[in-house]
């Protein structure tokens, strides 16, 4: 049965990602893709612990490997941090769940996997909180900002139309139209200030292992925390001064780390 339950998923996941690989261009890509799937599903049976570690590593190495040979959507970034959240590469598969989202922001399975990765760290190491409901809020993000001012503004009108009407007219359904389409318009000029204020964000996740974090960018600098960062910590890149990355923690604390410590999700 569960032979079966694998040769469903090797086969989904080819027909999810065989579209992009047939635009690519690329004669290799089918077969490190079809390697990589089979290394997948030959580690999910695999009884042995070590060797099932190294089989499903080799699975993340095949799929990074397509990605680097140019195609990138999100059913690849998700089998990659599949492969290498089964691998125990806790800041990679973080990092690819990311970057999944970012090309698909429904990608749900991303999210859920990110959300159960965060309750993994230890108590102290800051995480971000849901977003579900900034999601649900500003959900017109995804329009470009001229498309947002065109629309608050079409808000706007209808708001002061219908407000305009109902005190003429004294009736209530009016009234309710003037008031969702303020909040509207109150929401997508939120949006726009948000992402103004937001600015070139840069998030980033901490890739290696441990990662120790000091209170300014040098080897000799006081700790900013007694112990070392762990792999899939979230952070947003502030400025890089040689080697070294001044990053923000989801508590808003900035830190000096390493700058081969910590990844973009920017690729």
């Amino acid at each position: 049965m569960k032979g079966w339950v694998c040769r469903i998923v090797v086969l989904l996941s080819w027909l999810w990602v065989q579209p992009a690989l047939a635009e690519s261009g690329v004669s290799d890509q089918r077969a490190r893709l079809t390697q990589a799937l089979d290394q997948y599903a030959q580690a999910l049976q695999e009884p042995d612990r070590d060797l099932r570690l190294a089989v499903f590593a080799r699975a993340e190495y095949g799929f990074a490997s397509v990605i680097d040979a140019g195609t990138k959507n999100a059913a690849l970034y998700m089998n990659l941090g599949n492969a290498a959240l089964q691998a125990e590469h806790i800041g990679q598969a973080v990092l690819a769940y990311h970057r999944a989202l970012q090309l698909d922001p429904d990608a749900a399975a991303a999210r859920q996997n990110l959300f159960h990765l965060r309750s993994l760290l230890p108590s102290w190491v800051p995480r971000p909180t849901s977003d579900t409901e900034m999601r649900t809020l500003f959900f017109f993000r995804r329009l470009s900002p001229s498309n947002r001012a065109q629309l608050a503004a079409a808000c706007f009108a209808l708001a002061a139309a219908s407000f305009a009407i109902s005190v003429r007219r004294r009736e209530g359904a009016w009234r309710g139209a003037a008031l969702m389409a303020g909040v509207a318009w109150i929401l997508i000029v939120a949006s726009i200030v948000f992402d103004s204020t937001e600015g070139n964000r840069q998030l980033a996740v901490m890739t290696a292992d441990e990662a120790v974090a000091r209170s300014a960018d040098s080897r000799l600098a006081a700790l900013a925390y007694p112990d070392p960062l762990p792999a899939g910590v979230e952070v947003e890149i502030l400025e890089e001064r040689a080697e070294w990355s001044r990053v923000r923690l989801s508590n808003g604390r900035d830190v000096w780390v390493r700058g081969s410590d910590v990844t973009r999700v920017e690729d």
